[in-house]
């Protein structure tokens, strides 16, 4: 399980000053990014609100910007030409200079302190860098930036368009998020929450009136083996996808990612079968690995954990489908 001095947990308290203000309208979560005109996670086009912070560390993750919930330094090593202006003003030292060509060609032309850049409050490298090499993810927004956003583009959702609340996971900023979709909800906006549910029940049920459609993983269904490919025990993610069995499975639709080595065992594969089969979901999107994530581990300063991993075949994808049918579970290959 977790430890208390991994980095979710140490940068709860950072978080926690912004989100749990008395006043909603002061209420803040870290987004790291908002993408407009997105057509895949949910009906119709949708504005997609992007969470930092995340209970899980998957080793497949495509998004690994958006498990530590403190804004991070992004660095583009094809960019940066050497300049070392941005040690000049680092007021922590957190910048030093490789010293070799082929650590430069591998690393870029400077390597950062990850631990004192995520501890900055100021950031003045980016300011400072003059190619645009050095970016920050995440913002810290109100319910009412979101709001102005999820405006602007709602002429586009057509009827059937709408919001997906993404990430990360939405539901560590339980209450933010629960006025944001409570605000939507009421202009008539259609609602699609993407979470890993590894949450209190109590954080799931306070969304639960305002979501029309979950997006939500089954990735493996033994405890010990999602620990090691996750960090985290599955029991709460079970227990929370049961009670959405249990209320609104039709809410539900499932994705189960095939990871080569870590998900795809036709042993996994049936657990989940007879998971879904047992808690009335009657549908499941299969997701074929990729490596999207390996330039942004490599932004982060951080190294991409399955490098030799390679996506499965057109019949591997199939062989899964059908253990899946087998259950009577409508299967998806996306």
């Amino acid at each position: 399980m977790r430890k208390e001095n991994d980095p979710f947990f140490s940068d709860k308290e950072n978080w926690m000053r912004h989100i749990n203000m008395e006043n909603k309208n002061e209420m803040k979560a870290l987004v790291f990014d908002i993408q407009s005109f997105s057509t895949h996670d949910g009906p119709g086009i949708r504005s997609n609100i992007f969470f930092k912070g995340c209970p899980l560390t998957c080793l497949w993750c495509a998004n690994p910007e958006g498990q530590k919930a403190v804004p991070q330094l992004f660095y583009t090593k094809m960019k940066c030409v050497g300049c070392m202006l941005c040690a000049k003003v680092c007021p922590h030292d957190a910048v030093t200079a490789y010293e070799t060509k082929e650590e430069a060609e591998a690393f870029g032309f400077v390597r950062h302190d990850r631990e004192k850049c995520d501890n900055c409050e100021t950031h003045d490298c980016v300011e400072m860098c003059l190619q645009n090499a050095l970016d920050i993810t995440g913002k810290w927004m109100t319910v009412d930036d979101i709001m102005e956003k999820v405006h602007r583009d709602a002429s586009y959702y057509a009827g059937k368009g709408g919001i997906t609340l993404s990430g990360g996971d939405p539901l560590v900023y339980a209450d933010f998020v629960t006025e944001l979709l409570r605000r939507c909800k009421s202009e008539g906006i259609n609602t699609v929450l993407e979470s890993e549910l590894c949450v209190p029940a109590r954080s799931l049920e306070k969304v639960m009136p305002y979501i029309d459609l979950y997006l939500t993983d089954i990735k493996i269904i033994d405890d010990q083996k999602h620990i090691e490919m996750t960090g985290v025990t599955n029991k709460q993610i079970l227990e929370n996808l049961r009670l959405i069995g249990r209320t609104c499975p039709e809410k539900a639709c499932l994705r189960c990612p095939i990871i080569p080595g870590c998900t795809d065992s036709d042993e996994n594969i049936h657990a989940i079968g007879k998971f879904c089969k047992e808690n009335g979901f009657a549908r499941v999107n299969i997701l074929p690995y990729h490596k999207l994530g390996t330039t942004k581990h490599e932004r982060l300063g951080s190294v991409y954990p399955l490098p030799d991993v390679q996506a499965p075949s057109d019949e591997q994808m199939q062989h899964v489908a059908d253990i899946l049918e087998s259950y009577k579970i409508d299967c998806i290959i996306n």
